[in-house]
């Protein structure tokens, strides 16, 4: 199951930047592009656009689709589709380290329900006429970055880099290196690079923005994720109470708390159900990497009717 997620996380990712592309060349369509089609399962936008009082596009109905799956199956939507949630997945694996700091950077801590905040702040301002979910919401910071700092910095740099080369023509032995990164340039030109690159007032602001959101993951696994996003609190709140459970076997359980570890929503995968400190269903993405782990096979997910005894 963990490789199924991954290659899903994988194939959403891409799907993402080309869709991004996609909507960077056309811009005339440029609020409607091809990338929208992430904005249109975003129940996060739909709300705000309700809430604001103006006419809902059609389309952005589909996002009721994505929380009627969350009612069911919790936060799968942040295990499994959303691409911002992915680059902070991988640059959360980049950091290893002995089991006693994975379990620091992994466990839960009571500051998640930041985000709750977060979410009743921006729905508040809504309310008010201050609009600022499009600052918070996943894939406006996302398509944002791209759009203002990413891009134009790779664009920017990968022109001065095959200047560079052709200006020096550097080679290895007899074999000119122009002659392999011409070709190369000119493919780049034709499908993806841009001759004069777009200049953004806030590009700087919202890179290092971007880049240190992405750093912090290195300290708390998810950060983001776990203690920021709105739409992780929107999504955490209609599937706090499961079909999808998570099941632990108290007597093959020896507490080695590698499950913890390897939990990068901060979930309590080995939290008794007794207890206050169980399992955390409105935290959990559901990316399986608990019961992957586990070497005492004590962990499972199974489907279970919802009740108020239930975690």
């Amino acid at each position: 199951m963990v490789w199924l997620r991954r290659c899903i996380q994988t194939l959403c990712l891409l799907l993402f930047f080309y869709l991004f592309l996609q909507t960077a060349y056309h811009p005339i369509n440029r609020t409607g592009g091809p990338v929208a089609f992430f904005f249109e399962l975003d129940p996060l936008v739909l709300l705000a656009i309700w809430l604001a009082g103006a006419a809902i596009p059609l389309a952005l109905f589909l996002s009721l689709g994505t929380l009627g799956v969350s009612v069911l199956f919790g936060r799968w939507f942040c295990g499994w589709i959303c691409p911002f949630g992915t680059l902070h997945q991988m640059m959360t694996q980049l950091r290893g380290g002995s089991l006693k700091s994975r379990l620091k950077r992994a466990a839960y801590s009571p500051r998640q329900r930041w985000k709750y905040l977060v979410l009743i702040g921006l729905l508040a301002g809504t309310l008010t006429g201050l609009n600022l979910i499009g600052w918070f919401d996943p894939f406006s910071l996302l398509y944002r970055s791209l759009a203002t700092a990413v891009f134009p910095a790779l664009n920017s740099g990968s022109h001065a880099l095959f200047a560079w080369l052709y200006e020096g023509d550097p080679g290895v032995g007899s074999v000119k290196i122009t002659s392999v990164s011409e070709p190369v340039y000119e493919v780049l030109r034709k499908y993806l690079l841009v001759e004069e690159p777009p200049q953004y007032t806030w590009g700087i602001l919202i890179g290092i923005l971007f880049v240190g959101l992405l750093a912090l993951n290195l300290w708390r696994n998810r950060f983001w994720c776990r203690y920021v996003c709105p739409l992780g609190a929107l999504l955490g709140l209609v599937g706090k109470n499961p079909i999808l459970r998570l099941k632990k076997d108290n007597d093959a359980c020896n507490d080695c708390r590698i499950c913890v570890a390897a939990c990068p929503a901060g979930a309590n995968p080995d939290g008794p159900s007794d207890r206050s400190d169980a399992w955390k269903p409105a935290e959990c993405f559901f990316c399986w990497n608990c019961e992957a782990v586990c070497p005492k096979q004590a962990l499972s997910f199974e489907f279970a009717v919802p009740s108020r005894g239930n975690p």
